[in-house]
């Protein structure tokens, strides 16, 4: 019986800690961008370009933590729209997050990650074990 009680009370305290961790999610986003003042990079063009879109969870207001990068559509020079990329699994606890999306010219430079921003809602996840017993 003691075993018992100490293995639910082993198991309780994981659920917890992960639960306080995070979970483990996938963020996808879809952004557009004018190319018309900073133009995309292309094979013939690598300096003064834009090279990639950064996207960040920059929730709280302390350091962006940036999740993944989208790269620009080689040699754009107009407006493009409904450019996408998903980021791989990634721990985000539950709550409302702020994320963030900057263009990141070829020489590393980047626009503020405060400049463009999205809210969205982060639900917990499942729980890491479920049991039933019916009788």
């Amino acid at each position: 019986m003691k075993r018992f009680i100490l293995l639910g009370l082993v198991a309780v305290c994981g659920a917890i800690a992960a639960a306080a961790a995070g979970s483990q999610h996938t963020v996808s986003v879809t952004l557009n961008y004018d190319f018309s003042v900073d133009n995309a990079c292309s094979s013939s063009v690598t300096t003064g370009c834009v090279k990639q879109f950064n996207i960040y969870d920059i929730t709280g207001g302390g350091t962006p933590v940036k999740l993944f990068s989208i790269a620009a559509p080689g040699g754009a020079n107009s407006t493009v729209t409904g450019m996408t990329g998903t980021g791989g699994p990634v721990t985000i606890r539950s709550g409302v997050h702020t994320f963030a999306a900057t263009a990141q010219m070829a020489d590393g430079t980047e626009s503020s990650p405060n400049g463009s921003t999205a809210t969205a809602g982060v639900a917990p996840g499942s729980p890491a074990s479920f049991s039933v017993v019916v009788q």
